[in-house]
């Protein structure tokens, strides 16, 4: 079942990964570097400002539901928490952009304000949908959740391209966003009316609270950790500095959905083994998830980290060559991140936010740390490193190794649980087939597209072969894989549970 809602999430979450790419070549070709790094930077200011909309009571209500509560007392108690939280999330933006530019004399191009304010409108319709997302998470019903969120990028990027190809600018592409969320939240309306559950008195207010509280500051911090790395970039730098780093991290990001696939299914399953008293399958299975996610994402980091210039060249464009200057960077984090998802999906699963609490405020402040003393050349006058974009992406790196440390050490106090020493292997596999791969393409260079497909296809070649040739990857391993990925069984579980109401 988590195999299989896993693979699932998996591949809808790689659909929407691969058209969010698509929507960034577009943007690129027709805009051009530094209309992209606009649109990124401000989607990054509202998605900071919507930290307030969440305050872990999205984890709250995974929570509850996981523990087997009422769903209707929980959707009920969700929903009124989501409304009050948008509403208090609108009201801090309008108010933090006017008090910036009105009394404090900072500057917001006209096109940037614009933009902003309707990448505020789309976080709201983006939050309402959140609702019934969350609750499909929750019931591990993968299909339902995954149906509503590809209902964006597919909506999205066609329309986006139509719009770019009778010449528009940036502000035309923020109302297809914003479109689009209103779209994609009526599809959710939609399944929560079909599945019958009715809204009614709260009646959950107080259990809801009581986890979420802790974790309030985890969200908010949480938010500005994973979106001030543009903030610095667009405001020590440019809008081109945000292109070149987002480009990066949205092509990464593909990658990174492995990760996001493994711990939307072990929260809720870790939750619920925890209050069954089963700590020891918590255990087994998160050393398993470890050991299958970097058999599937060591070789496809090893590539990127090996020929990132060459990747950003031929898939980004001749002009974003420079991108692959922080990309191989972003691997490295992309991958110290994947192999420990599963660690950590543990802490909050066992009913620790105080701990999660405190992991998320060190890696913010880590993060900051090393932001500002990479990126900036001078802050109040005191000279900096300066290194741009590839310091934001050394700052990240530098971070995730920090936190990969730390919360092993955590998560292995909480449930016993070590770490797989298998990854050794693994990581000795990928570097012995990176070297021979390198010293390959020394002698047939890089360039073509069919070229540096063929690499890749021989660096995953290489490194399963080695893992075969000393047993690590075996019979049992490739037909675990097979049935994951079966299509009738996948067919049979979507159809089974769309069909399936509450």
């Amino acid at each position: 079942m988590i195999a299989r809602g896993s693979f699932l999430y998996l591949i809808s979450r790689a659909l929407s990964a691969i058209l969010a790419y698509v929507g960034l070549l577009l943007l690129l070709t027709f805009l051009g570097s530094e209309a992209y790094g606009e649109i990124s930077f401000a989607l990054a200011l509202t998605a900071t400002f919507n930290a307030f909309s969440d305050l872990g009571f999205g984890s709250a209500h995974v929570k509850r539901i996981s523990e087997g509560k009422d769903l209707t007392d929980c959707v009920s108690t969700y929903v009124a928490v989501k409304i009050v939280l948008t509403i208090v999330t609108v009201i801090v933006s309008v108010a933090a952009i006017t008090v910036w530019v009105l009394f404090l004399g900072g500057e917001l191009g006209g096109v940037t304000v614009s933009l902003v304010s309707l990448f505020i409108l789309y976080q709201v319709f983006y939050n309402l949908s959140s609702i019934v997302t969350q609750t499909y998470f929750a019931t591990m019903e993968q299909a339902k959740a995954q149906i509503i969120l590809l209902c964006d990028p597919f909506i999205r990027i066609p329309i986006i391209a139509i719009v770019l190809l009778a010449g528009v600018g940036v502000i035309q592409v923020a109302y297809v966003y914003v479109l689009t969320a209103l779209a994609v939240l009526l599809v959710a309306v939609f399944f929560l009316r079909r599945d019958g559950i009715k809204w009614r008195r709260p009646a959950l207010f107080s259990s809801y609270l009581s986890f979420a509280l802790p974790l309030a500051i985890v969200a908010i911090i949480g938010t500005l950790a994973s979106t001030m790395d543009r903030l610095f970039l667009g405001f020590f730098w440019d809008y081109n500095s945000v292109a070149y780093y987002t480009a990066g991290l949205t092509f990464t990001g593909i990658f990174g959905t492995i990760g996001a696939a493994v711990a939307v299914m072990t929260f809720p399953s870790f939750s619920k083994l925890h209050s069954e008293g089963r700590v020891d399958v918590i255990r087994t299975e998160t050393l398993q998830a470890e050991r299958y996610v970097s058999i599937i994402a060591m070789p496809i980091m090893t590539f990127i980290i090996i020929f990132p210039s060459e990747i950003a060249r031929i898939f980004l464009g001749p002009g974003m060559e420079t991108a692959g200057e922080s990309m191989r960077y972003l691997a490295m984090v992309v991958l110290i991140n994947l192999i420990n998802t599963a660690h950590s999906s543990q802490i909050l699963a066992v009913n620790r936010p105080d701990l999660s609490a405190k992991l998320t405020i060190l890696n913010f402040g880590a993060f900051a740390v090393f932001l500002m003393m990479l990126v900036p050349k001078e802050v109040l006058g005191v000279p900096l490193l300066g290194m741009n974009y590839v310091g934001a992406a050394l700052a990240m790196l530098i971070t995730s190794i920090i936190m990969f440390v730390v919360i092993r050490r955590v998560v292995h106090s909480l449930t016993g649980t070590g770490s797989n020493r298998k990854v050794i292997v693994h990581i000795v596999a990928a570097s012995i087939t990176g070297l021979l791969v390198f010293l390959l393409s020394n002698i047939y260079a890089i360039n073509s597209v069919f070229v540096l497909i063929a690499y890749g296809l021989l660096t995953l070649g290489i490194f399963l072969g080695f893992l075969v040739l000393i047993k690590e990857f075996r019979r049992h391993d490739v037909l675990y894989f097979l049935d994951i990925i079966n299509a009738r069984k996948m067919w049979d579980y979507m159809t089974e549970e769309v069909r399936r109401s509450k």
